[in-house]
């Protein structure tokens, strides 16, 4: 696990990750996955709740043994823990979710799931099985904001894991040219 630490306020984990699974085995459960939900107008997330896709329950549970981890226990714990599958589309994105709520593009999973009513996380895991093709400047990378107001950029791989706090204002920038969606598995972990 590499750890990356932005300025004073942001410290990020990074796990490689290779399932089991093909990634076009993983992009078929994901393509099931959304085929089973109705376009939402204001997001491109969709919510995975014991759906029983083998390849998406793979990745979810790395996601939260890796939040485990960090927070420095095992088996002893109660967590509570939330997943969903994001895609950013190359055409018509829709990830107005922050802008339509906070009014302005960054959001963070700690307001969100008080605002859903669900458990207080304290990280938030990110899984991307496709990146964003044909990139110019920072497009597709992941867009940090520290509460000083510090702007931060990265560009995830395909096949790892980014982790930070669920407090963290981010969003994912949008890849116009590209050819590909943006995809990912991600879920926020909480402990009692």
């Amino acid at each position: 696990m590499e750890k990356i630490q932005l300025g004073q306020h942001i410290t990020l984990y990074k796990v490689n990750y290779a399932p089991t699974s093909s990634k076009e085995n993983i992009l078929k459960s994901v393509s099931n996955l959304i085929s089973l939900q109705p376009e939402n107008e204001s997001s491109d997330a969709y919510t995975y709740l014991n759906n029983k896709f083998d390849e998406i329950d793979e990745i979810e549970k790395k996601g939260i043994e890796i939040c485990l981890e960090i927070e420095g226990n095992s088996s002893n714990v109660n967590y509570h823990y939330d997943t969903w599958v994001n895609r950013v589309k190359t055409e018509n994105p829709v990830q107005r979710f922050g802008a339509m709520i906070f009014g302005h593009p960054y959001h963070n999973h700690t307001e969100i799931n008080k605002n859903m009513l669900r458990h207080d996380p304290k990280y938030t895991y990110i899984y991307y099985i496709q990146m964003p093709d044909n990139l110019e400047e920072d497009e597709g990378s992941l867009v940090l904001k520290d509460k000083d107001g510090n702007v931060y950029s990265i560009l995830p791989k395909e096949g790892e894991f980014i982790i930070h706090e669920s407090n963290i204002d981010h969003y994912p920038k949008e890849a116009t040219k590209s050819t590909k969606d943006r995809i990912v598995v991600a879920g926020n972990v909480g402990f009692e």
